[in-house]
């Protein structure tokens, strides 16, 4: 966002893109230094890349679910462990996994950073609990609860101060999500579709989007999205955000 935007503290789409770019240069370092040879690529091999460059382990499970909510993925930074759903296509659990990799790496790195190094005006560590999952599931879900002691119609809560507040809270805490998740979504494309690379395969399949999709292990959707993005295709549908990539199942987050 601009400077002095509301979320001018957060890293913008081309900050993002640049670390997801660095992602894969460390990537290519790591093996050249251990003597391995680097996978072909297209495609991006994010499966590869997270054991390379995490200490985080991957595994499929069936049926994935949170308190009875079906998932796409689950990073839990509790156990080292990235969990996608079993049942999906490789190019959903490609993208999963670098949804993922995008919390782990933009959100929960940084915020363990920060609870690392106290200052005289932070709390101690202990009083700054970490979050220990996060999700891609079906449906968004409220990250607080209002409750009421009594019904209020729409009129009485606008003129009720506790009814505001909350409100207001739950807006905000919505507001934080729905951008924490579109800054998972922005880096998992540009991990999986890095401008360059996007650009020479789209060139060289002469704009056959399902051939250039299968090459770069992506869905149809997220390359034609990512394509609208680089301007290589026009946006269609009016108010289309072409940096936010959704694969069917919605992103949560906690």
């Amino acid at each position: 966002m601009y400077r002095g935007g509301r979320w001018s503290n957060r890293p913008n789409l081309k900050q993002i893109e640049q670390q997801a770019a660095q992602l894969v240069s460390d990537f290519r370092q790591a093996l050249a230094g251990a003597g391995l040879a680097v996978p072909q690529i297209p495609p991006i091999p994010v499966e590869y890349l997270a054991l390379t460059l995490t200490e985080l382990s991957l595994r499929g499970e069936q049926d994935l679910s949170h308190n009875g909510q079906a998932l796409a993925g689950l990073l839990d930074t509790a156990h080292a462990e990235i969990l996608y759903e079993a049942s999906d296509m490789p190019t959903r659990r490609n993208f999963t996994i670098a949804h993922e990799l995008g919390h782990y790496f933009l959100h929960y790195l940084p915020t363990l950073q920060i609870a690392e190094q106290p200052t005289l005006f932070d709390p101690p560590p202990a009083e700054m609990p970490l979050p220990a999952r996060f999700f891609r599931c079906d449906q968004t879900e409220p990250m607080v609860e209002v409750v009421a002691t009594q019904p209020l119609t729409p009129l009485q809560a606008l003129k009720d101060p506790a009814a505001q507040v909350k409100l207001a809270r739950v807006l905000r805490q919505h507001e934080l999500q729905n951008r924490l998740e579109w800054e998972a979504n922005t880096f998992a494309s540009s991990l999986l579709l890095p401008s360059e690379l996007v650009r020479e395969v789209y060139q060289k399949y002469a704009s056959d989007i399902p051939t250039a999709a299968a090459e770069l292990a992506v869905s149809q959707t997220a390359l034609r999205i990512r394509l609208q993005q680089l301007g290589l295709i026009p946006a269609i549908l009016k108010g289309n955000n072409p940096t936010q990539v959704v694969e069917s199942k919605q992103p949560s987050l906690f």
